[in-house]
């Protein structure tokens, strides 16, 4: 059975899944395997029940233009226990959350970079929805939304995906963009990332475009080369609550970073990162959402995978870009 499990010393958690090592993974696959695909239309009885869906028309089954269904090989699954448990000096978690695969274009092997405004938007219309579904459950403290595009991002299936997962506990890296926007507040009283987006836009010097709803910029310290971020103009803290105007914009700006990131770099494998606050929980202390809606403002970061990290980045935690 999967399990969270805590390493004391770097203070991070990781997920324990035997179950996935019976994932297909096309590095390991012989071609002949290759070209079955059960979610391509026609196949969608191939899959795990359907949890969403956008459709052209609801009454056609193969008119879908995104699908969403739990994950065949789950990091966590609701049915799991959420116990904790101390074992001498290490903490384990039962393996309790949700992983669910989001089919997001109905050709295979079409490249994120070449996805229509339209069909972007549509993708994130379905994170929207869904991460607003899971944090229905009072169980669950923080979803991540993302897409791998390609193996060098992480993906072992051909057919274009994106994926959710929901946690028991607020995940690491958006504990640290909470505390991180938190004592910039205190210390400036203002939002850490609308200062970026500011300086930025005043600058001219990482700016990159912007529409009515969003702005696209170049991280001042970026992770990978080529790294783009895309956050709301307006200062807003939850992904979840974006309206049909603003979607199709981002959808739009998304189209924009993505083309020329494709022309660029000749379709490069990918990662899609969302970045939004975790859902208020009571049995967590309230102080730590006590202005939250003030201090964090939720963003996409865009990291293309053309150069693999080398030992000195995994040894030190810091990125190399040139």
């Amino acid at each position: 059975m999967n399990e969270f499990r805590f390493q004391s010393l770097h203070g991070s958690w990781t997920i324990i899944a035997p179950n996935r090592s019976r994932k297909p993974d096309i590095r390991a696959q012989k071609p002949e395997f290759e070209t079955v695909d059960p979610f391509i239309t026609g196949n969608e009885n191939k899959t795990p029940v359907e949890i969403y869906s956008i459709r052209d028309k609801s009454t056609i089954t193969a008119s879908w233009r995104t699908r969403v269904f739990a994950n065949k090989f789950p990091l966590l699954a609701l049915e799991s226990p959420i116990s904790r448990e101390q074992n001498g000096i290490y903490s384990t978690i039962g393996g309790f959350g949700a992983h669910e695969m989001i089919i997001d274009h109905q050709k295979p092997s079409k490249h994120i970079c070449r996805f229509s405004a339209d069909q972007l938007r549509d993708l994130m219309q379905t994170f929207r929805d869904r991460i607003s579904a899971l944090y229905q459950d009072n169980r669950i403290a923080s979803v991540v939304a993302f897409k791998n595009h390609g193996t060098q991002a992480g993906s072992a299936i051909p057919h274009t995906h994106s994926q959710i997962v929901a946690m028991p506990f607020i995940a690491p890296e958006i504990a640290t963009q909470v505390e991180n926007s938190r004592t910039y507040y205190k210390q400036h009283e203002r939002c850490m990332l609308c200062d970026m987006l500011a300086y930025e836009e005043d600058t001219k010097e990482r700016f990159l475009t912007r529409n009515r709803y969003f702005i696209a910029f170049v991280p001042f310290a970026p992770r990978s080369d080529f790294e783009v971020w895309i956050a709301p103009i307006v200062h807003q803290n939850s992904f979840t609550a974006l309206t049909k105007e603003a979607l199709s914009d981002l959808g739009e700006i998304l189209e924009w970073v993505l083309a020329r990131l494709g022309l660029a770099l000749l379709n490069p494998d990918i990662n899609i990162l969302l970045c939004t606050d975790p859902p208020r929980r009571n049995h967590i202390d309230p102080n730590y959402f006590h202005q939250i809606d003030k201090f964090f403002h939720w963003h996409l970061e865009i990291l293309p995978r053309i150069n693999a990290q080398d030992g000195f980045a995994l040894a030190s935690g810091i990125s190399v870009c040139s």
